[in-house]
């Protein structure tokens, strides 16, 4: 059975990014008060003590959903919308060192959460605002290249 976070959490990635449910079919979805993603193998696994099973799919908060950067970087490839293309190294460089990045004219890109990837690589998340990439790296995944 669904729960409503999972519910909420499924339909914020169909609807911002064009993540069809079809994507986490064979996984496991938890409700930990955030939204987990593991394989069934590893949900029936019996652990004295345990923090987590897999991965953090997205946080929920009050105001709203948001899909985490690791989710990303792993179903980020069937996202259509909303996914940012950095033009050269300089930006990536830059999105790497956790650095904002003024980019303007993305068509039909809606401000809010995006992906942000560089060629065939998801790089990570970004707030989209006023043609302006707000850097959603967690610091300690943030390298300087």
């Amino acid at each position: 059975m669904m729960t409503e976070n999972t519910r909420k959490a499924l339909e914020y990635i169909e609807k911002r990014f064009g993540i069809g449910r079809e994507a986490f079919d064979g996984y496991v979805i938890i409700d930990n008060g955030d939204i987990w993603i593991t394989t069934p193998e590893a949900a029936q696994l019996k652990l004295k003590a345990w923090k987590r099973k897999g991965i953090r799919l997205a946080r929920v908060f009050k105001k709203g959903i948001k899909m985490t950067t690791v989710a990303m970087q792993i179903f980020g490839r069937y996202a259509v919308r909303n996914v940012v293309e950095l033009p050269d190294m300089d930006h990536v460089k830059d999105f790497l060192a956790g650095r904002d990045i003024v980019i303007h004219n993305l068509k039909g890109i809606e401000e809010g959460q995006v992906i942000v990837k560089y060629g065939s690589d998801i790089l990570g998340s970004a707030l989209y605002r006023d043609g302006k990439l707000k850097n959603q790296i967690p610091k300690g995944r943030r390298i300087e290249i």
